[in-house]
């Protein structure tokens, strides 16, 4: 049995038949979903994660894995992606890793995918190395997915105490018409209000007639409760 097959008979071992059956309708897979087709063993994240940390794989052998029809396969491979990255002692081992995402990026087609990855893959490398043409490519796709990738490495960025990047993808992503965009950019400006409030705010109150509901009630989320309902209400512009 080689490592790919221990790793497959690892996270089987782990597999829930109810939980099986649950998760595609969690993850829209089902007909008409945005994850249509997918397919899923039951495996809870903490015990993928837990094979991934028993079973790290080289990149190379990650092929079978990143390109499978199961989704906790799929996880599991990004998952080791993230641990590689982290271990890089150079721009060489990182630029190896982000060319192996890149090339199977096709199957990175679900928003745990997406968060699981971009902000310890894409998002560092963006940083380290200021690669604007690498984030454009992802923010320009015609990928709803990749659009999210670039989102989403904002996490990063926020981490580092940067603004402007969030602030700016918010500005290009906050009318887009998919709702899970609409989530991504609210999670980020959440978590971008934890260290710097008055940059959000000022988003916020310049779109606020734009942005979309669910999108406003993510960036909020965090806000003490008159201040929140002046935003669901608008009157914070009337103050």
């Amino acid at each position: 049995m080689n490592q790919v097959e221990q790793v497959q008979k690892a996270l089987r071992e782990y597999a829930e038949p109810e939980k099986a059956a649950y998760l595609p309708k969690f993850f829209q897979a089902l007909p008409g979903g945005y994850g249509e087709g997918d397919q899923f063993l039951g495996v809870r994240v903490p015990n993928t994660r837990r094979v991934a940390k028993a079973y790290p794989l080289p990149l190379e052998e990650l092929t079978d894995l990143i390109s499978s029809a199961f989704h906790e396969e799929r996880f599991f491979a990004l998952v080791v992606m993230c641990q590689h990255y982290q271990k890089a002692k150079n721009h060489q081992q990182q630029q190896a890793v982000l060319a192996f995402y890149q090339r199977y990026i096709k199957y990175v087609n679900n928003w745990d995918l997406v968060d699981c990855s971009a902000p310890k893959i894409v998002g560092p490398y963006i940083w380290q190395h200021q690669d604007w043409e690498l984030l454009e490519q992802f923010a320009s796709s015609s990928s709803m997915w990749q659009q999210r990738i670039a989102m989403v490495s904002c996490f990063y960025y926020i981490r580092q105490n940067d603004v402007d990047l969030t602030i700016t993808l918010a500005k290009r992503f906050h009318t887009h018409a998919h709702p899970l965009m609409h989530k991504a950019v609210g999670w980020m400006l959440r978590e971008l209000a934890k260290r710097d409030k008055p940059a959000v705010e000022a988003f916020l109150q310049q779109h606020l007639s734009e942005l979309p509901r669910e999108l406003l009630r993510y960036s909020i989320e965090h806000f003490d409760e008159p201040l929140r309902q002046s935003y669901l209400s608008g009157s914070i512009l009337e103050s």
